[in-house]
């Protein structure tokens, strides 16, 4: 019980952040959703370890071998995001950004050794909306608007699976997923210039994606707790990802689970992004409702510095029903680029994740 306590003070005492949701995310691979379901969310966006069911096909496909009979798995995300970034002389900029995104899958065992899964869900996000001030000095100390740009960026990739696991022994079990990820979006990039003698310029780009995508996954559980591999490939918008877990029982608190993950992201990269997360699932305190707990860090492969987010949810079991809720929430401080490059600029934002979801048993 002193763990738990301790992991708990931890969480109430750390602050939060999360990977790049700027202007290179928006014109370039996006921002990944870490909240495939309430429940990964709430763990801190874990990728290897147990937290999805059905929905595990968007990360581990092995873990749809802990399917028991049929399961349908659907959720749902609001994500609000704001961001203010000021550089050292004349640079001002504020962005937003409100996302809705949806989860929907379902699986089967078909054998005590075989389970398979579909479903679809969307996996990344490129909206970004700021506005820049460009001033130009005049006199001593004076300054004035010279020009202004502004930066409008929609869209998304969703993916469409279908996997299958195996249970090859005792202490390991294999999972593949693989299907389409696809999607659109655009940008636009204007530039005003002040003075209405000078022309001003707008670049705008439209692009459509398509590719095909695939997750492979390892668990092999122990007596002493469950290791967890999972992987996914590279496309065109979307950067590759390899994670590492290991998650066990508590003695002290029988049904509750703490784990630790760590993965990288953009793994062909001499410098890779890089996060780690630990949870803890704690059993039922009050009756048929369980608590999740999370912190965790994240250095995106484009900044020098790292940060840290929290999350936490509820499953609430109705019997053949569960449902989850979770919020995460993220913040950060760093030094990295914004539009229009070269600028470098002191970056404040952050962002709450808002999810809900049902798993009917059938």
């Amino acid at each position: 019980m002193r763990i738990v306590f301790l992991f708990v003070a931890l969480l109430i005492s750390f602050p939060s952040v999360v990977s790049a949701w700027g202007f290179h995310d928006a014109i370039g691979n996006g921002s990944p959703i870490i909240c495939v379901t309430p429940k990964q969310s709430a763990m801190g966006g874990v990728w290897s370890l147990p937290s999805s069911e059905a929905a595990s096909i968007f990360l581990n496909p092995a873990e749809l071998s802990m399917l028991d009979g049929t399961s349908i798995k659907v959720s749902t995300a609001i994500i609000n995001w704001h961001s203010f970034v000021s550089g050292e002389l004349d640079y001002d900029h504020f962005s937003s950004g409100n996302l809705g995104t949806v989860t929907a899958a379902a699986g089967t065992e078909i054998s005590e050794a075989v389970s398979i899964g579909a479903g679809i869900s969307r996996v990344s996000h490129f909206g970004f909306s700021g506005i820049n001030n460009i001033l130009e000095e005049y006199g001593q100390s004076g300054y004035k608007i010279y020009a202004i740009d502004l930066l409008d960026s929609r869209g998304s990739l969703w993916e469409a699976n279908t996997g299958i696991s195996l249970v090859l022994n005792d202490w390991l079990t294999a999972g593949v997923s693989g299907g389409l990820r696809f999607g659109s979006g655009s940008y636009t990039l204007r530039h005003d210039i002040v003075d209405p003698i000078a022309p001003d310029d707008t670049t705008e780009v439209d692009w459509e994606e398509s590719d095909f995508c695939v997750h492979a996954g390892l668990l092999m559980p122990f007596s002493f707790g469950t290791f967890g591999i999972s992987g996914t490939n590279k496309t065109n918008r979307y950067d590759s990802r390899v994670a590492f877990g290991f998650q066990r029982d508590f003695s002290i608190l029988s049904g509750s689970t703490m784990g630790v993950e760590v993965d990288f992201r953009s793994i062909e990269k001499k410098n890779p992004a890089v996060s780690g997360k630990m949870f803890i699932y704690l059993a039922e305190m009050i009756t048929n409702v369980r608590s999740t707990y999370s912190v965790g860090f994240i250095r995106a492969s484009d900044y020098k510095m790292a940060a840290l987010c929290l999350g936490t949810g509820t499953c609430i079991d109705f019997g053949k029903m569960d449902l989850d809720l979770s919020i995460s929430w993220m913040s950060r401080s760093t030094n990295g680029f914004a539009f229009p490059e070269p600028y470098i600029s002191n970056i404040d934002d952050s962002g709450t994740y808002y999810s809900a979801g049902l798993s009917w048993d059938l």
